[in-house]
């Protein structure tokens, strides 16, 4: 596996610092870039972490490496997974994923944090009762549900 880009990192001490006592967090859409989930698991070792995408290969290559890994449309989810979460976060995401995202967050009552490419961030508009994450390199937004 490559070297980590410090991005992904970051993004792991932020959910780490956020959230240090959460029992459960969830990252939709992980993809091919395991590398916060990958640092989470150092930094939050009693937490359990779940990666959600909708590409079988992906959620395999994920498996591989030792995480949790389940397959999940999320605009037909199966929201058993995302049950007792302190946290869904996504990095990244097409912009017609966030308000998925944000559904299941309210249906099952937890926080929904966003990492947007800084152009869907205007696209998409963060307003309230999303809030701006304070962080000097990061772009992120949290909606509080938990």
């Amino acid at each position: 596996m490559t070297k980590p880009p410090k991005y992904f990192l970051e993004i792991a001490e932020l959910i780490a610092n956020l959230y240090p006592d959460a029992e459960k967090i969830v990252e939709i859409g992980v993809g091919s870039a395991p590398w916060t989930l990958l640092k989470l698991r150092e930094l939050l070792p009693r937490t359990t972490l779940l990666a959600v995408d909708v590409d079988q290969s992906s959620i395999m290559r994920l498996r591989e490496l030792g995480l949790n890994a389940e397959v999940d449309d999320i605009f037909d989810p199966r929201v058993e997974l995302y049950q007792k979460s302190d946290l869904i976060y996504s990095i990244r995401p097409p912009i017609e994923l966030i308000d998925p995202i944000v559904r299941i967050a309210e249906r099952v009552g937890t926080d929904a944090l966003i990492f947007p490419l800084s152009e869907d961030s205007y696209l998409h508009e963060f307003k309230s009762p999303w809030v701006r994450v304070g962080h000097p390199s990061l772009l992120a937004f949290i909606l509080k549900h938990g």
